[in-house]
């Protein structure tokens, strides 16, 4: 038993903190199996609840444990080359098997540093292997954080065991699809599935919709007061675009029935539409509120073609959104990029802009933080990959994860822009290196999407097992083909957030009650009464942080991890372990 030994051990190991958000790397001052303290860059106020997950060398364990914070003292600068601030934690509720699990783990990490006392030789080399390398129980490093989800416990799965399922309570049950609320706008669209056929219903339905876009048409060139008149009012907008002509039958079933062609050549000439209201939101003071998704009817295709277009028609949604009463708008998918990331718009329009792309990073990194501690991925020993690196998500990824990870990979086509980030991140605890073409993706435990390429650009052939694959790109850039192909790699499709009680009725592929990053990043600055423009152009880690900290204020929550093939199971993030430690 340890405690015949010590109950407390001095010693130095890799830990990341995620503090409302704020991401830092430290190390832990000592071990015991009822307290640690450990030196951070971020603070944390004493009383604070923590969950701490230990990360083992080979076992397909986690085991979150219950903390509070007990004291937080400011180091001198002098003292604290690791971290500015001693963190003290008391872990007051461990339990009969988590004991054991930590007393065996503590008894081996004394055995290891007792050989580091030896005479430097094969021996003490040999003692190293068989305690670190080779041990399963060897502590690699530990994950603190203040978020309030809860992870899953595993006993160690030997020769294949399994253990009795528990449902964690970051993961919901998968929600079943539901209609739009009885009191939804009448813009709200029919969800369509399959074939379409002809009725006359259909054609009533188009008659409406076509008196709805003559409205909207009206709108912009009505006095606000009046245009309010014949629309709901509204304090925020999220501007939309279809992906592809596929999307289009989203808002206009009878879309199905017209050649591609006549589509195309349609929603060339459309003028921004309202596609439905979003209801739910409550702003900081309890006050309910209303936006509106807006569409911008360029197809990504269509946008490439003729860029110039895309940014006018961009401009007209963000006036519709004005003459509507929004003070704010988030630019969605490709219309950030087509305007620069919003900074084409300065200038042009009365109320503020957002791109979404700081909570789209947050998003990615959080996934990533979560995915590594169910998958048991020690991030201090981790090589991660971004490709679209030196673009607005990927450059505040790269910013991010260059605190976390071991190696960080950055590739991008953009030479100028990689070399610049290259150099900026120099000295960050990650060893930083850029690349202009995919091959380095195979080295990567952690990869992430991220560029502004409409098309699919990693496939099942560029992984490594056991990789995390975060599709932080809209439209995607991981083939959708990989969760089937590649039963050992874990893809996320990113940038979904759970937003309790939040409607916004229209299709866009997620469960009721969620929404994609891009939008609640509006949302959030909606509710905390933002004014003004926030991020334009490349995003911001400290941004990314604060819309993490305020989404939490307001329960909004990472969304349960998705792909093409639907909802990751439990039993899929084991396999993922086990891959990656065979």
């Amino acid at each position: 038993m340890l405690s015949t030994i010590t109950d407390r051990l001095a010693v130095s190991l890799p830990v990341i903190a995620d503090f409302q958000g704020t991401l830092s790397r430290g190390i832990t001052s000592d071990l015991g199996l009822s307290s640690l303290s450990f030196m951070a860059n971020a603070p944390l106020g004493a009383g604070t609840p923590v969950s701490v997950l230990f990360h083992f060398g080979r076992d397909v364990a986690y085991m979150p444990l219950t903390g509070l914070v007990t004291a937080v003292t400011e180091m001198e600068e002098t003292d604290a080359p690791t971290g500015r601030f001693q963190i003290d934690i008391d872990l007051p509720s461990l339990g009969e098997v988590e004991q054991r699990v930590l007393e065996s783990a503590f008894q081996e990490l004394k055995s290891y540093l007792d050989s580091l006392g030896a005479v430097d030789g094969a021996a003490r080399s040999a003692a190293r292997a068989t305690l670190v390398t080779d041990n399963p129980r060897a502590i690699l490093s530990l994950f603190i954080t203040d978020n309030p989800y809860a992870l899953p416990y595993r006993l160690p799965l030997a020769d294949g065991a399994q253990t009795g399922s528990v449902q964690p309570a970051g993961f919901p049950s998968i929600p079943a699809a539901s209609n739009p609320s009885g009191n939804a706008p009448a813009t709200a669209p029919i969800r369509m599935t399959g074939a379409t056929q002809f009725s006359w219903t259909l054609v009533g339905e188009g008659f409406i919709l076509a008196a709805q876009l003559l409205r909207d048409l009206a709108i912009r060139f009505l006095p606000g007061p009046v245009a309010r008149l014949f629309v709901t009012p509204i304090t925020f907008a999220f501007i939309g675009h279809p992906r592809t002509l596929d999307d289009v039958p989203r808002k206009f079933p009878f879309a199905r029935l017209l050649p591609k062609r006549l589509v195309d050549r349609w929603f060339r000439s459309q003028w921004p539409f309202i596609a439905s209201y979003i209801t739910g939101l409550t702003m900081a003071d309890g006050t309910p509120t209303t936006g509106a998704m807006l569409i911008s009817p360029l197809t990504t295709e269509q946008m490439i073609r003729n860029p110039r277009l895309a940014r006018q028609r961009v401009l007209e949604t963000v006036r519709l959104a004005e003459q509507m009463g929004a003070t704010i708008a988030g630019l969605g998918a490709f219309t950030s990029i087509v305007t620069r990331d919003g900074r084409d718009l300065e200038g042009k329009v009365r109320l503020g802009l957002t791109t979404g792309n700081p909570h789209s990073a947050a998003i990615a990194v959080q996934n990533i933080l979560e995915a590594a501690a169910l998958t048991n991925l020690s991030l201090p020993h981790a090589t991660a990959a971004i490709v679209g690196g030196a673009g607005s998500v990927g450059s505040a990824c790269a910013k991010m994860l260059a605190q976390l990870v071991n190696r960080l990979i950055i590739i991008d086509i953009k030479k100028d822009a990689l070399q610049t980030l290259v150099a900026d991140l120099a000295g960050q605890p990650a060893a930083v290196e850029g690349a202009s073409n995919l091959d380095s993706v195979r080295e990567a435990d952690i990869v992430i999407a991220a560029t502004n390429n409409p098309y699919v650009l990693l496939t099942a052939a560029h992984l490594k097992p056991g990789a995390i694959v975060i599709d932080a790109a809209q439209p995607k850039n991981v083939s959708e083909e990989i969760p089937r192909q590649r039963l050992d790699v874990i893809v996320i499709e990113s940038a979904v957030v759970q937003t309790p009680g939040v409607d916004v009725h229209f299709d866009l592929d997620l469960a009721q009650g969620e929404a994609l990053g891009c939008l609640s990043e509006t949302m959030i600055l909606t509710a905390i009464g933002w004014n003004g423009h926030y991020s334009l152009g490349k995003a911001d880690p400290s941004m990314a942080a604060q819309m993490i900290a305020s989404g939490r204020s307001l329960g909004f929550r990472l969304a349960r991890f998705r792909n093409s093939t639907g909802y990751v199971t439990e039993e899929q993030l084991r396999s993922i372990a086990r891959a990656r430690t065979a």
